[in-house]
């Protein structure tokens, strides 16, 4: 069997991967806080068999990892007191099940046990590490712009932002929630000012998200009509070889 199937297969593979990273962005284009995927393809050089000429290679495509676009999203004005937007770079700490996650999604409430929480449930963390807690009793919650958290004259804490030294190795898990990575580095405290009243939308844009689709698609098609012409042209040799003999 010819070599060049192999190199043809290895790229259409990673068009699969890549079809699955686009259809994950688009389907979280109106996801608050998300930062778009990107595939990262790699080219890997293989030692050709040994029937081919002496210290040749062949080449072959390899889609290793994926990263995180992390250009901001638009700002979208809510007006509401506990949304907030991160600066760029910086990072909501919350409480999973899983252990301490990271988003840019900035609509909070107060929930009916008093702990502030994300939209998705996961409860803010503050720098102590701790969940804040309010007294639902005592009146509205209310975030500064340094990321103070006060209920009427009582502090309830500091929001917890991180930053990290590469956080497009961020590792997603769904929607906008990130985990730390061994390539991100640990997640280290970030000062800045947030944006009270307002949050940050998926920086995905749907008719980009579309034409990646659709580029992908196509080189799909294209590997896949050159699989099948080195299927075609292996049957030949096959064919007639057999009929030499």
């Amino acid at each position: 069997m010819g070599e060049g199937i192999y190199v043809a297969l290895s790229g259409a593979i990673a068009q699969m991967g890549a079809l699955d990273t686009t259809a994950t962005n688009l389907a979280n284009a109106s996801t608050a806080g998300y930062e778009r995927l990107r595939p990262v393809f790699r080219e890997a050089m293989a030692q050709a068999t040994a029937n081919g000429p002496a210290g040749t290679t062949m080449r072959a495509v390899t889609t290793a990892t994926e990263s995180l676009d992390t250009a901001p999203g638009p700002i979208r004005v809510t007006g509401n007191a506990l949304d907030l937007a991160l600066p760029q770079g910086s990072y909501l700490s919350v409480s999973t099940t899983r252990g301490e996650r990271f988003t840019r999604a900035g609509s909070l409430a107060v929930g009916l046990d008093g702990t502030l929480k994300t939209a998705h449930g996961d409860p803010v963390l503050g720098e102590d590490g701790k969940e804040v807690l309010s007294k639902p009793q005592n009146g509205p919650v209310t975030i500064s712009p340094s990321g103070e958290v006060w209920q009427a004259d009582a502090k309830l804490g500091q929001l917890r932002i991180a930053s990290f030294a590469s956080p497009d190795k961020l590792s997603p898990e769904g929607g906008s929630l990130l985990a730390a990575t061994p390539g991100s580095g640990t997640a280290m405290p970030k000062a800045g000012q947030l944006e009270i009243g307002s949050v940050e939308d998926s920086n995905t844009s749907v008719v980009g998200a579309m034409t990646d689709l659709v580029s992908s698609s196509r080189n799909f098609d294209a590997f896949q009509k050159a699989i099948d012409a080195f299927r075609e042209a292996d049957q030949k040799v096959v064919t007639t070889v057999a009929g030499v003999e």
